[in-house]
């Protein structure tokens, strides 16, 4: 993949603990999910500088990173 180039799927990332309200909202781009005790973040159709700038989220709010990983998208 190039540099900023938008990929053809879904970034998910995985962080742990259930994510509240005041983290909900900070990632009011994102698809977010609460499954057991985990939070499920995803960003469809987005570049790497996307997928970063939702990292640095993360750990702006000191949340632990468990997995994160690219969904291909389906085929049309």
């Amino acid at each position: 993949m190039k540099p900023g180039r938008v990929t053809d799927g879904t970034y998910v990332v995985t962080v742990r603990g259930a994510a509240g309200p005041a983290v909900r909202a900070v990632f009011d781009d994102v698809q977010v999910s609460v499954v057991g005790d985990t939070t499920v973040l995803r960003r469809a159709e987005t570049d790497q500088a996307a997928l970063h700038g939702l990292l640095h989220r993360i750990e702006d709010l000191g949340l632990e990173v468990i997995e994160v990983h690219l969904e291909p998208a389906e085929p049309a």
